[in-house]
Parts: structure tokens; C-alpha cells; sequence
């Protein structure tokens, strides 16, 4: 059977970048049953390191293992005041990630609003093995290659990716740019990198996946990709005349 288009494309970006991780396919999409569910726990900032070696995941509110992800995914809403605080007072006195609650509302009230998704699940694979188009494809990359994939996007259309960095990973890796359709950014939260042993020069870049076809287009256009730096014959004599000048 023929491959899919993100199938082969995924096939493209891997050689291109020289990446160690696949790209990752990421779908949310409304679970038919609790049949669905896998029996194991799992966090999605484990799967996507999974999906990108090869191995396909599904995760929803019941086989999330993280209590973070549970609200930040948009599995649960916490209504009680009291766990509220509680949350707040493990991530500002137990992670140590914020040096004050109000720092930590700052942050908060800079991340848009997360969807209800209580009866939808998260499915992650490799982009050459996803069964269906993606939402949204994740590339586990060095910061190189990082910077490839940010230049064959701005290549497009000039436009400066609305990037928002600092948040956990789940809600900036996944659902800021599916909400958005905006390219976004993720180093990791500190946390995460810690418990699933990412490497030090891994970070995330999602990309919602109407805009891969065309970066795949201009692969050979742009000098991210396969095309050669040039300097036009008026820029070479620009540059002779500038050095003569300078002697």
C-alpha cells in the first residue's frame, strides 16, 4: 500500500535534519469507549519521546499518570479552592520552580485556556506510521535543527512564530498549538526533562500540520533546506567596490 503524504514526509524531514527522533504525529480525537484506554499509566511527556523511537501511545483521563498534565491537558477541572492551593504550594514550595505565588500567576495568567477534552484522547506515533493526518507533528531536535525547521516556516510568509516558552511541557508542547495553530517551542519544564532522562540537547518544536505540506514545497527553495546561499552579481560588485574602498 501506497504511503500516506505525512507518512512521507516524515521520511523527508528525517533525512533532511538528520534527526535521531522520528517526528512525532500527534491526533486528539473523542474516544468511542473506555475499551480504548490503555491498561498502563502514562505521561504524554513520556510519550512523545516514545512516538519519537518508534513506539505508538494513547493517553487520556484515565491512563494519565501525571496530576499536572490531568489539568493542563484538559482532562479535569479543579473547582475545589483547597487543591487549587495545594497545587501551587507543591510547584512553588516543592518543585522550586517559581520563587513566589504571584510569580506563578504571572505565568499562569499568560497561558490561554485549555479545552474540555474529558472524553477525547491524545494518540502519538511516529509520523511515518500515523494511521490518519495529524493535528499536530512534534520534532524532538537539537537546536540546529530547531532553527531549520523556525527559518522554513518564517520562509513562508515573513511572519514571526507567536512562540511561548516557560509553560509545562504538555500545555506548550500540545495544546497551545492546537488551540493556536501556532508554531511553538518547548525546552522541556525542568521537571520533565529530569524524569524522563531527555537529553541535554533535545527540545521540542510543534507545528500544526497544514503548514508541513508547504515547508515540504520549498525544501529546495530555501537555504534551511537543499538550496544553496547565492550572492547576486550587483551584491559581488557591491562587496569589490566597499573592499577597494576600505584599501
Amino acid at each position: 500500500m501506497d504511503k500516506k503524504d505525512w507518512q512521507q514526509y516524515s521520511l523527508v524531514f528525517k533525512e533532511l535534519l538528520g534527526l535521531d527522533y522520528s517526528p512525532v504525529a500527534l491526533s486528539c480525537v473523542r474516544r468511542a469507549s473506555a475499551a480504548d484506554t490503555p491498561e498502563k499509566k502514562s505521561r504524554i511527556c513520556r510519550l512523545i519521546l516514545d512516538a519519537g523511537k518508534g513506539q505508538a501511545g494513547v493517553i487520556n483521563k484515565d491512563n494519565n499518570a501525571c496530576f499536572g498534565a490531568s489539568w493542563h491537558l484538559g482532562f479535569h477541572r479543579i473547582k475545589d479552592p483547597k487543591i487549587n492551593e495545594m497545587i501551587k504550594k507543591f510547584v512553588v514550595e516543592g518543585e522550586k520552580l517559581f520563587c513566589s505565588y504571584p510569580a506563578l500567576d504571572n505565568l499562569m495568567s499568560q497561558m490561554g485556556d485549555v479545552p474540555d477534552n474529558s472524553a477525547s484522547s491524545f494518540s502519538l506515533s511516529p509520523l511515518e506510521e500515523a494511521k490518519i493526518e495529524p493535528q499536530l507533528v512534534i520534532f524532538i531536535v537539537n537546536a540546529e535543527a530547531a532553527c531549520r525547521i523556525l527559518t522554513l516556516v518564517t520562509f513562508l510568509d515573513g511572519k514571526m512564530p507567536k512562540i511561548q516558552i516557560g509553560g509545562p511541557t504538555c500545555r506548550m508542547s500540545v495544546i497551545y498549538p492546537l488551540v493556536s495553530c501556532e508554531v511553538n517551542i518547548s525546552f522541556y519544564d525542568y521537571t520533565a526533562r529530569k524524569m524522563c532522562g531527555v537529553e541535554k540537547d533535545k527540545l521540542l518544536v510543534s507545528l500544526p500540520y497544514n503548514m508541513i505540506p508547504r515547508i515540504a514545497e520549498v525544501i529546495d527553495k530555501c537555504s534551511a533546506g537543499r538550496a544553496k546561499v547565492e550572492f547576486p552579481q550587483e551584491f559581488r560588485d557591491f562587496l569589490k567596490e566597499r573592499l577597494s574602498a576600505k584599501k
